[in-house]
């Protein structure tokens, strides 16, 4: 693939209701639609997945735009002969992995159409559906708790995320969760908590809780081996903390599981890469979410078709769930706990441009 041009859209897309973490409230998901055109007139399409401040990660949308557009002026002109050469090559030119990743996808996009081949093909996934979970933002009480556990439930949902905040009482949350017996449950501190909260810990561990992404700090790697050599069946999933492949390395003595977001580790390659190195350690990978556009979940739902990460239900829901507008048609439901994986040649979506003009924030920028 020689590259073209490249044109960036930037985009403000609406929730249809607030997300609450302990990080913050989001209202509004900025994301920038990217398109890498080669000069056989193919179009492969990413999206930036980074948030507009540093609370969740260390790079934010205004510094993964920057580096888009820098990267880009490399680019053109250049030949790859696949997308795996052109993330190779973008490891050595940047550390913005929010950028690399959203260029890397669109190569993907790029590679599949080329050869025919879904995402789900190239990379070696199983399977025409997958399982997956919802995440419920921080609720007001033990009574909306219960009621959005409910409305997950009847939907099918495999696995149900419940994002904590510190003040989260524990003994109503166990209550309500003995109410689904049969629910698989997992939830979310997004590091908002302290080393020395480790009674909150076992008190998951005794509710029955499979696994807790994040409770400490992203710099906390030995207060997070020390809970986990101390918990019998509660997994500490790593997430704010992996940030590349280095992290992923270091992680693999600390906890068990990981929430691999491929965003946020440079791109699909740098993902294909991290399940190997956890798999191979008997440790569990897994896909998470990061509130993208239907393209960016359509990457997700093929990593998630890998058999390896197939064990837990990935973080992502029904389309229609999260935004006012998205910018895909065909977007896929959950039937029976499990999503469609795109089939179509690569990313297998459909740009909706009416969508993505209406959503613009800001000019789009075309660079060639």
């Amino acid at each position: 693939m020689q590259i073209a041009a490249i044109t960036l859209y930037p985009l403000q897309l609406r929730l249809k209701s607030p997300f609450k973490t302990a990080h913050d409230v989001t209202y509004e998901r900025p994301l920038i639609l990217v398109a890498i055109t080669t000069t056989d007139g193919i179009t492969g399409f990413g999206d930036i997945q980074s948030f507009i401040d540093h609370a969740y990660a260390p790079e934010s949308q205004a510094e993964s735009l920057a580096e888009v557009q820098r990267l880009s002026h490399l680019m053109l002109g250049q030949t790859f002969d696949s997308a795996t050469t052109l993330s190779n090559w973008l490891q050595t030119q940047s550390q913005f992995s929010f950028a690399k990743a959203a260029l890397e996808m669109a190569a993907w996009d790029i590679q599949g159409k080329q050869q025919g081949q879904s995402l789900q093909q190239m990379i070696g996934g199983v399977g025409a559906t997958v399982p997956v979970g919802i995440a419920i933002g921080i609720q007001t009480d033990a009574q909306a708790t219960q009621r959005a556990i409910a409305a997950a439930v009847a939907q099918g949902y495999q696995r149900i995320k419940l994002k904590l905040a510190v003040a989260t009482d524990l003994q109503q949350l166990q209550t309500v969760l003995a109410a689904f017996p049969d629910q698989l449950f997992s939830v979310d501190a997004n590091a908002g908590w302290q080393p020395a909260m480790m009674d909150r810990l076992w008190a998951l561990e005794q509710a029955g809780v499979f696994m807790i992404e994040q409770p400490f700090a992203t710099d906390a790697w030995q207060a997070h081996q020390i809970a986990q050599q101390q918990l019998t069946q509660l997994h500490i999933s790593l997430d704010e903390s992996l940030n590349d492949l280095a992290d992923i390395t270091r992680g693999l003595a600390i906890a068990d599981a990981f929430t691999l977001k491929q965003a946020k580790l440079g791109g699909i390659w740098p993902t294909l890469q991290a399940i190997h190195q956890i798999s191979v350690v008997d440790k569990i990978p897994w896909i998470g979410g990061m509130l993208s556009s239907g393209v960016g979940r359509a990457v997700d739902l093929a990593l998630a078709s890998m058999p390896a990460t197939r064990q837990v239900p990935a973080d992502s829901s029904s389309s229609s769930r999260y935004f006012e507008r998205d910018i895909v048609l065909a977007q896929p439901e959950i039937m029976a706990g499990q999503l469609p994986v795109p089939s179509a040649p690569g990313l297998g979506v459909t740009i909706d441009w009416s969508a993505v003009a209406d959503l613009q924030a800001s000019d789009t920028m075309t660079i060639k």
